[in-house]
């Protein structure tokens, strides 16, 4: 007969549906609970409304692990979810593996989010900072989101087990047709990008600048955010730039896809987005910013291209040829559409995280 091993994922609140087809394609072995990091806590008054970051823990998480009783834990909340591992640890007198899955560079992105807080904000900055580091230092195993994170993962944890565990993606809900597309003026060329964190949102800055000079194309720039209204400023003047905001999910993001000749990510910073998998499984050639993790998800020249950010010449020369060669971007967009479907499946992901869980028992 073969032992059940019992897997608690606690995920972050706004990836939870994201994580419903891994929970799907784990082995019939081992038995998975799915249940949201907010379970663990609640908000700090004027705080969390202000930064989404400042939380005050509670009992439920605790009660959902003791009614579950898991042999390992995987996270993606770094935060409290380890706290509470290690707690249910010593509950349970013995140990009981933490696996956290690192989805993005966390440093960077706090000296960011803290760096322009209010005041107020910017106090629970060192406690904040302290819960995420040390949840992270309490894990068996940290798995990063790409090989570029891995690296800075094992800079900063150099006695830690590290792996990469990349984003997985729902194919069934992106290979799906549509009848009917958005009424877009072509050559069209579509940016899906929340404007949440910002050193990612300076790369779209930036990128008004390839905008100017291709006043022939319409580029469709769609997400929202924190910084949406800085980006509405840089692209007020800009006659061929069209600010859609955010699109229903993932219907109306699926059509956007769709709707466009090419896909373009110009972001300054992003480790395995999300974006560029969806719109490679819609068969769209994509030409993104070669910085973090990105180059993991491209085969280039095959299924997409990286150009540096701030070379503007390679970029407005890389779109240009794409559009003006309906059969480059067709073949590029099937080779992403295959390529995607393979290695970045949540079945492919599933497979991997089982193998880590198994070599923890």
């Amino acid at each position: 007969m073969t032992e059940t091993f019992r897997v608690m994922i606690i995920g972050t609140p706004y990836k939870m549906h994201l994580y419903q087809p891994l929970k799907r394609h784990f082995p019939s072995d081992l038995q998975v609970d799915l249940v949201s990091a907010s379970l663990g806590h609640r908000n700090v008054p004027l705080l969390s409304r202000r930064s989404g970051t400042c939380f005050l823990p509670t009992k439920r998480m605790i009660d959902e692990l003791i009614r579950f009783r898991p042999d390992v834990v995987f996270t993606d909340s770094g935060a409290y979810a380890g706290w509470y591992a290690k707690f249910y640890s010593c509950l349970r007198k013995r140990h009981i593996p933490l696996v956290a899955w690192l989805l993005g560079d966390f440093w960077t992105e706090y000296h960011a989010l803290f760096s322009k807080a209010p005041l107020r904000v910017k106090a629970a900055g060192p406690f904040y900072f302290f819960t995420w580091s040390t949840g992270l230092n309490f894990a068996d195993r940290i798995l990063a989101v790409c090989k570029w994170l891995e690296s800075i993962v094992k800079s900063r944890f150099p006695m830690k087990n590290t792996g990469v565990l990349y984003q997985g993606i729902d194919t069934e809900c992106w290979l799906a047709q549509e009848n009917t597309l958005f009424a877009l003026e072509h050559p069209a060329v579509g940016i899906v990008q929340d404007n949440n964190i910002f050193p990612k949102v300076k790369g779209l800055l930036w990128f008004s600048d390839v905008v100017k000079q291709m006043e022939d194309v319409h580029f469709y720039i769609a997400g929202g955010g924190p910084y949406t209204p800085l980006v509405q400023r840089t692209y007020s003047g800009l006659r061929n730039a069209h600010l859609v905001g955010r699109l229903p999910y993932p219907d109306g993001v699926r059509r956007f896809y769709l709707s466009t000749d090419v896909y373009v990510l110009p972001s300054g910073l992003d480790c395995c987005p999300t974006t560029l998998l969806e719109a490679s499984l819609c068969a769209k050639p994509t030409i993104a910013s070669k910085i973090g993790g990105i180059p993991e998800l491209i085969i280039e020249g095959e299924t997409g291209w990286t150009v540096l950010n701030g070379r503007s010449d390679q970029w407005v020369s890389k779109i240009r040829s794409v559009l003006e060669d309906p059969g480059l971007a067709r073949r590029t967009g099937e080779n992403a559409r295959c390529f995607v479907a393979e290695n970045f499946c949540w079945r492919t992901q599933a497979a991997k995280l089982s193998s880590v869980i198994r070599d923890l028992q």
